[in-house]
């Protein structure tokens, strides 16, 4: 099976060809042989760093186990009990730009950011989980592939290695998985830089790039961050290319920051938008809290209640949209920190508009 990865910023879905003829996961038998397992070839023919989680039957349930690192051009061997039922997720590691790419399907499984295991009849919110929507796998598939659209197949070492260096903030203008002249002698600048023998392999300079390329994106782009006492959902509208785009929403819990855009903010005119969670004096959920606009002209974009990216900012409501007021970001900069607190917000309004 080979699963794509469609780009969205906010989201990014896969294609599951199996998905018809695997039972759900509530349906899986709980008890298979056992005895008799089989080799599933898990690889990575993306320009992507990946992690994924599998489920399959582990010690006689549907257990969801994750995270497993992928590097480009890389395979991992798993051993399911021979007919077990699978599933699959894999989403890309936040080091690259441009938001995290998923591979996903349509059947919720419990799981964490973290390292974890969790059984597919758990109630993930009981468990303090959140979910992911994983794509079935046919029991008796012994290769699984993760692609992109540009499908690169052999070549995905290569262009892993072209994105991991555009990510460090080396000059590689495409990524194309072709061992050109300019990509043979940025890697082995990037070698020289990472104090790593000119001979070393591909897959060492890749984790060699990782830290590197994480450093970098920590470095450019807009953070939102919340110091306030309740949790946030922002969203962002930025211009590029003469196009306004609106998208939302990341939520932020308190004491955490968010990076809803990773490139330069020069020349992007940068707005902000958020709302803070609010309860009544007994506890009971309340209308959202908005964030101040803290400027004399009004700047409205389009959002909807859950996550969106509308392009333009004009006749939001023609499309469906809600309109409100963002603050304007400084515009001059690589990097910006937007830090909310408490008094970053009104009361009223916000009902609705984001889940």
């Amino acid at each position: 099976m080979r699963s794509f990865g469609l780009t969205v910023l906010l989201s990014f879905a896969a294609l599951p060809a199996a998905a018809q003829t695997t039972p759900s996961p509530e349906s899986a038998p709980s008890r298979l042989g056992q005895s008799a397992t089989q080799n599933w070839d898990v690889c990575n023919e993306t320009s992507f760093v990946l992690r994924f989680s599998s489920a399959f039957i582990r010690s006689d349930r549907l257990q969801v186990a994750g995270w497993t690192s992928l590097q480009p051009g890389a395979c991992t061997q798993l051993n399911p009990p021979k007919d077990s039922p699978r599933f699959l997720f894999a989403e890309s590691l936040p080091i690259h730009r441009g938001g995290i790419r998923e591979w996903k399907g349509r059947f919720e499984l419990c799981a964490t950011d973290n390292d974890f295991v969790s059984e597919a009849t758990d109630n993930c919110q009981l468990k303090n989980m959140e979910t992911r929507d994983f794509f079935a796998i046919d029991p008796s598939e012994s290769k699984t592939t993760l692609i992109e659209p540009s499908d690169y197949g052999p070549s995905a070492e290569v262009a892993g290695l072209q994105r991991l260096l555009q990510d460090a903030g080396y000059k590689i203008t495409r990524v194309d998985g072709l061992s050109g002249r300019r990509t043979s002698r940025t890697i082995a600048s990037a070698k020289s830089d990472l104090e790593l023998d000119k001979t070393a392999p591909n897959q060492a300079l890749i984790s060699a790039l990782i830290p590197k390329a994480e450093a970098a994106r920590n470095m450019i782009g807009l953070d939102i961050c919340n110091d306030g006492t309740a949790r946030l959902h922002s969203a962002i509208a930025i211009q590029q290319d003469g196009n306004w785009t609106s998208r939302g929403w990341w939520p932020v819990e308190v004491g955490d920051c968010v990076k809803p855009f990773d490139q330069s903010l020069i020349g992007t005119q940068a707005h902000v938008f958020a709302l803070q969670e609010a309860t009544t004096e007994a506890g009971e959920p309340a209308p959202d809290r908005r964030l101040r606009s803290e400027v004399v002209t009004p700047a409205p974009f389009c959002i909807a209640e859950s996550r969106f990216a509308a392009l333009g900012r004009e006749k939001c409501l023609e499309q469906g949209y809600t309109a409100v007021d963002f603050r304007p970001l400084p515009s001059d900069v690589d990097v910006h920190v937007v830090r909310l607190t408490d008094a970053d917000f009104v009361e009223g309004g916000g009902d609705g508009l984001r889940r």
